[in-house]
């Protein structure tokens, strides 16, 4: 009976989507648009190649995926990181809220992470009474709606400037203007004591460096540097698959996340994080760093907390 209430509604949410002439503009002329940016961002380099470059070593990973786990964890919690793994999704969740209950963290900051979304993470912080802020623009716009992303790099790309102004409207409690520029403005503000007020930092990592225990985030907002420095607690959720044996290896596949994701040669943002670093809010003068990787092989980490 449920699983058929369901598909009715699965259905009726489908027609809506496709009789929203907006979003079906706005997802046409994003897919115009970035074909045309994409081969331009290929068109000085061997794509052929590179892809290739990157397949091989994925394969090669993956056929010594236990070496080069013990050798992240190894050289990590060298560095003064955490390492956790997890069998499932609710044991990812339950070690991260364990973090949280041991250090004492009650205010959350977080960053896209596409892996958070697939445990629920989220949820099942609020759960415990938790208050998780998400920082990305677009991620904190359809958390404020009370929605999933739409889009794995632009989660609001459904929503015009409008709906966003009165959405903005609703939480300031005044008019706001539809200018972008200005509605920007809105969410920094509002953002900013987030950032103050963050226990713990959470985040998600494209890469995790084999010979260096160090994660790799790429980013287009300045949000993933301010979760992973300002709150004395950092933890990264990531995914097995994100293991690559060196930094050359991570830097080479950049070429084509970026080129991919958002058709930009590079991002305005690609991080690493290596250990615990200085931290004036953390009694030991560390940050304290923990990762955490969810997925279907049998080991999961979790990134060490700064």
């Amino acid at each position: 009976m449920s699983q058929a209430k369901s598909l009715v509604e699965y259905r009726k949410e489908c027609q809506e989507s496709l009789d929203n002439e907006y979003l079906r503009s706005a997802l046409d002329k994003f897919a115009v648009a970035y074909r045309t940016s994409r081969d331009k961002a290929f068109s000085e380099i061997d794509v052929d190649q590179l892809i290739s470059d990157v397949a091989q070593m994925k394969d090669d990973t993956l056929q010594r995926l236990d070496e080069y786990s013990e050798q992240f964890k190894t050289m990590a919690e060298a560095a003064g990181a955490v390492v956790h793994y997890a069998k499932d999704a609710d044991e990812a969740n339950s070690i991260i809220n364990s973090i949280a209950k041991k250090t004492g963290c009650r205010k959350i900051i977080k960053t896209k992470s596409m892996t958070a979304e697939e445990t629920h993470l989220v949820p099942a912080m609020e759960s415990e009474g938790l208050e998780v802020t998400e920082t990305d623009l677009g991620e904190w716009i359809i958390q404020l709606r009370k929605e999933p992303p739409s889009h794995m790099v632009m989660p609001a790309i459904h929503l015009s400037r409008y709906h966003v102004k009165d959405l903005f409207s609703e939480v300031t409690g005044r008019e706001e203007d539809e200018d972008i520029e200005k509605l920007v403005k809105v969410a920094r503000y509002q953002m900013r004591r987030k950032f103050v007020e963050g226990d713990m930092g959470i985040t998600g990592a494209n890469f995790a460096v084999a010979e260096t225990g160090t994660i790799g985030i790429v980013t287009n907002e300045g949000n993933a540097r301010l979760v992973t420095t300002l709150p004395r607690v950092h933890v990264a959720l990531l995914g097995i698959d994100k293991l690559v044996p060196t930094i050359g290896d991570a830097l080479n596949q950049v070429k084509v996340l970026t080129r991919n994701a958002t058709a930009q040669p590079i991002t305005s943002y690609v991080t690493w994080v290596t250990g615990a670093n200085e931290c004036g809010a953390e009694e030991s003068g560390k940050k304290e760093v923990q990762w955490n990787r969810p997925g279907r092989y049998s080991k999961k980490a979790q990134a060490p907390i700064c």
